[in-house]
């Protein structure tokens, strides 16, 4: 199951939003010995599109395209392109696409954006998905942090080390913290 991280979310928020699109997830390679499955890594939209987060998906499509070649791409596929069912999280096929690579060294995801206002995807929101997208990509390999807040022990010494360098700063703070442990 994958963690739902608030960057990736608003990444895609951002996405959506920018470009009018009605909805739109970010894809993640779902596993390094997975050749042929991303998951998705956070979603925004209508539909409860949010609802989509951890769900594994083919790579295929254009979102499988966008990740292969590495090159952001907007089309309004045909109504029977079976490739494109569910992309974005549409209920069926969309009726424009934009999926765009998030690449930090190597492809590590795709940011799909589905159903344009306007009916389609314009050069401005190619460059404004790319530029999100490859934030995202950063956002992706950057490794979960495991940073935990200090047990109140090793805070309250913290804290005294702190109140002998200014103790008028600190001094009631390490108090307060020394009588909570």
């Amino acid at each position: 199951m994958i963690t739902p991280r608030p960057t990736l979310y608003a990444l895609v928020q951002a996405a959506v939003e920018a470009t009018g699109a009605d909805r739109g997830w970010l894809l993640a390679i779902a596993d390094e010995s997975d050749a042929g499955s991303f998951v998705v890594a956070a979603a925004f939209g209508h539909g409860g599109a949010a609802s989509l987060v951890g769900i594994p998906r083919e790579r295929r499509g254009f979102a499988g395209f966008a990740f292969a070649s590495g090159q952001p791409a907007a089309l309004q596929p045909r109504a029977d392109d079976v490739d494109n069912f569910g992309a974005g999280g549409a209920d069926g096929v969309p009726r424009s696409l934009l999926a765009v690579p998030c690449v930090a060294n190597e492809a590590l995801g795709v940011l799909e954006l589905v159903d344009a206002v306007g009916g389609s995807f314009g050069f401005d929101d190619v460059e404004t998905a790319s530029l999100l997208a490859d934030i995202a990509g950063a956002a992706l390999a950057e490794p979960m942090s495991t940073w935990e807040p200090p047990s109140p022990e090793r805070l309250a010494v913290l804290l005294s080390s702190l109140a002998m360098r200014d103790p008028s700063r600190y001094a009631e703070v390490a108090r307060f913290v020394e009588a909570m442990t």
